[in-house]
C-alpha cells in the first residue's frame, strides 16, 4: 500500500525526508519541505501535524530524519536550525538539544538520531562529517570521526542506527559506504564503494535495523532498498526508479515495524510506501 503526494494539505508532503515508528505503531514523517512533522496509523490515516517554518518554539526549518524515544517522545533534527527538538506525541515542543557552532554538542546541520540501549542519544552531524553521543539528558559524551575518506572518517553521515548489542552503523552518504563501531566508537568495519551492483551505493543516505537484526539501507541515486545482515553480507534488495507501485524515485528514509513490514519514504513520489518483511509490495497488507 502507499499514500501520499504532492502538497501541502495534511496528508500530502513537500520533500519528506524522515520517518519513524513509535511502540503503538503510529508514523511520523519529517515533511521537509512544508517544515512540519506529520503522524498517521500504520493504515495511512492522518491524525495530526505540527510545525511551521521559523527558529522559535514549535518551529522547524527543515526537519530530517526523525526518531522516537522509548519513552514516546518524538526528537527532531532540524537540519536548518542546527538543533534538536524533542515533542511529545502530540506535537507539544518539550525541550531542545545544541545550536550552531563547532564545539562538542554543536551541531552544522544535524541530519538524524537514534538511541542506543542505555538512553543515549546518537546524532549524525552532518557538516561536521561526525557522530556526536549525548546521554539521555542532553549532556555531550563522544564524537566518532571527522572529514575524510579513510576508514572511521566521514564524508556527510546521513544517518545512524543501534543494534541490540550496542555496535553503531553509520550511513557514510558520499562515501558510498555503511561503517559500523562498537559501542565505544572503536571502528570494526567498512563495506560499499560507489555502483549499482548489489552491495554498491550511489549514496546510502538512510539505514535502519530491524527486530532480527537486518540492516536496510536506502540507496538514494539508485532508487532501491538492499537488505543485508550486521556483519555487511548482501540479503536481497527491492524496488527500481519509477512512479509506480514498488517503484522509487530518492527513497530517503527505512522504517520497520514489529510485525516486519517495511516502510519507505519515496522522496521524489512525495509519498510512503510499505511492504512485506520480504520486500513484497501489496495492496493491502496486515496492520498492527
Amino acid at each position: 500500500m502507499q499514500w501520499g503526494s504532492e502538497g501541502a494539505e495534511p496528508g500530502n508532503f513537500n520533500q519528506p525526508v524522515g520517518i519513524a515508528l513509535d511502540a503503538d505503531g503510529y508514523v511520523y514523517v519529517a515533511d521537509a519541505g512544508n517544515n512540519r512533522i506529520q503522524k498517521f496509523r500504520s493504515d495511512g490515516v492522518f491524525l495530526l501535524e505540527w510545525g511551521k517554518s521559523g527558529t522559535g518554539e514549535n518551529q522547524l526549518e527543515r526537519p530530517v530524519h526523525l526518531a522516537v524515544s522509548a519513552d514516546g517522545s518524538v526528537y527532531v533534527p532540524e537540519y536548518g536550525n542546527d538543533r534538536i527538538q524533542v515533542f511529545d506525541a502530540n506535537g507539544k515542543s518539550k525541550r531542545t538539544l545544541g545550536q550552531a557552532g563547532n564545539a562538542p554538542g554543536e551541531f552544522d546541520a544535524p541530519a538524524a538520531i537514534d538511541f542506543d540501549k542505555n538512553g543515549h542519544i546518537l546524532v549524525a552531524d552532518f557538516y561536521h562529517h561526525r557522530i556526536q553521543i549525548f546521554d539521555k539528558t542532553g549532556k555531550f559524551l563522544l564524537t566518532i570521526g571527522d572529514e575524510g575518506h579513510e576508514p572511521g572518517q566521514f564524508y556527510y553521515p546521513t544517518d545512524v542506527s543501534v543494534d541490540e548489542d550496542g555496535n553503531i552503523f553509520v550511513a557514510d552518504a558520499y562515501n558510498h559506504r555503511i561503517q559500523k563501531f562498537d559501542a565505544d566508537g572503536n571502528f570494526i568495519q567498512t563495506w560499499g564503494k560507489k555502483g549499482n551492483l548489489p552491495g554498491e551505493f550511489d549514496v546510502v543516505n538512510a539505514i535502519a535495523i530491524d527486530a532480527v537484526q537486518r540492516l536496510y539501507a536506502a540507496d538514494f541515486y539508485n532508487h532501491r532498498i538492499q537488505v543485508f545482515d550486521t556483519i555487511g553480507h548482501f540479503l536481497f534488495q527491492f524496488g527500481s526508479q519509477g512512479y509506480g507501485p514498488g517503484q522509487f524515485d530518492r527513497p530517503t528514509d527505512i522504517a520497520v515495524d514489529d510485525s516486519g513490514n517495511i516502510y519507505v519514504l519515496d522522496f521524489g513520489n512525495n509519498r510512503i510506501q510499505k511492504f512485506t518483511y520480504d520486500g513484497e509490495y501489496k495492496n493491502s497488507l496486515r496492520q498492527n
